[in-house]
């Protein structure tokens, strides 16, 4: 292709640009999630307009933690299913944050349990642990009202925070 008639940019100046780094714009490349439009006689690719609109939206969708396998939908799949994707990525997102959500409500879980100190077996703290994992809030709040006396509502409240 001749690079004259069309207006691209250096890798360099594409990072300026947009502020993606050299190694995330490879990296793209390597994987076949993008491919520049355009290559020097050097062997260097050059970047178009549209390049770097795509280099955009990848960096936006990684931002998001998307999965380098749909990425490619997002950039060149109809509306509808670039939809389906951003709705995919979603349950994704909300289920990433759910389990977080319970590994912190475990760690609150444990710390107290430690602080509280006493004769529990490791075993039944570990099975304790791992239902909060497993069941999020209202695992811990079964426990809570099981082993704190009379169900304490404020430490209850504490390891919820």
């Amino acid at each position: 292709m001749n690079t004259t008639k069309l207006a691209v940019k250096t890798v360099g100046e594409v990072e300026k640009l947009t502020g993606i780094p050299r190694r995330k714009i490879k990296y793209f490349i390597e994987r076949g999630i993008f491919i520049p439009s355009v290559k020097s006689e050097s062997g260097y690719w050059l970047y178009s307009d549209l390049d770097v609109e795509q280099l955009q939206v990848i960096a936006l969708c990684k931002a998001l933690d998307w999965p380098d396998g749909t990425l490619k939908t997002m950039l060149t799949g109809p509306a509808s299913l670039r939809l389906d994707e951003l709705d995919r990525q979603i349950c994704r997102l909300s289920e990433k944050t759910r389990l977080s959500e319970n590994r912190l409500l475990a760690a609150r879980y444990l710390r107290g349990r430690l602080v509280a100190g006493g004769a529990r077996p490791l075993d039944q703290l570990c099975r304790e642990v791992t239902a909060i994992l497993d069941g999020g809030l209202p695992v811990l709040e079964r426990l809570l009202k099981n082993t704190v006396s009379g169900g304490n509502d404020h430490e209850m409240q504490t390891m919820r925070d």
